[in-house]
């Protein structure tokens, strides 16, 4: 009889061990998983939001000059020479869309986020700081404002060229990837990995 009981209080403090273990596992493996999907869609509100991340801004002064004169058969043509002189300022910007982000949370300590590579995303030309000097036109070619705009559209596109090619897209990389890991072991990520497509 007393050993009967001996096994009933076994069995009973095991039966009791076993379900506070199996409650346990149950509550850490779902509350682990419910945690994750909240911290994945925290993250992607809070990058939606930005939309776009410039990361670098290059500013530049540039003087043109522009002649321009009518010819004939491959001659110029006399009193046709119109020129000028413009000084101007802009910048360019380059940095990532994160509209296509693609965000991986792998566990409560670690993400990765599929960026697209950085590109140009802003180009201006600063008007009030161009100046136009040594205006010439003559009676049968005069200068027109259609002038001044096609040379500052040119200009634009030859300045983007000339910074993609001294490495503006690689340093706007470079940052926001400093930017983005820096931001995301504020919210308590220890393993961060930045990956462009």
């Amino acid at each position: 009889m007393k050993i009967k009981t001996k096994k009933r209080n076994y069995l009973a403090i095991f039966l009791i061990i076993l379900a506070i273990v199996m409650a346990s596992f149950f509550y850490i493996r779902f509350s682990v998983k419910r945690e994750t999907k909240m911290l994945s869609d925290t993250i992607k509100e809070e990058i939606s939001k930005l939309l776009e991340l410039s990361t670098v801004k290059y500013n530049y002064v540039n003087v043109v000059a522009y002649k321009d004169n009518k010819k004939f058969s491959g001659i110029n043509m006399p009193f046709t020479n119109k020129s000028f002189l413009i000084k101007y300022s802009g910048y360019i910007k380059a940095g990532v869309d994160l509209k296509s982000a693609e965000i991986n949370v792998n566990d409560t300590k670690s993400v990765e986020i599929k960026l697209d590579k950085p590109k140009v995303l802003d180009n201006v030309i600063n008007e009030e700081d161009s100046y136009i000097y040594d205006e010439k036109e003559s009676v049968f070619n005069q200068l027109k404002l259609e002038d001044l705009h096609n040379v500052l559209v040119k200009e634009k596109k030859n300045m983007e060229k000339e910074v993609i090619k001294k490495g503006l897209l690689t340093e706007s990389e470079k940052n926001t990837k400093e930017i983005l890991t820096s931001f995301l072991k504020n919210l308590g990520f220890e393993n961060v990995k930045i990956v462009f497509k």
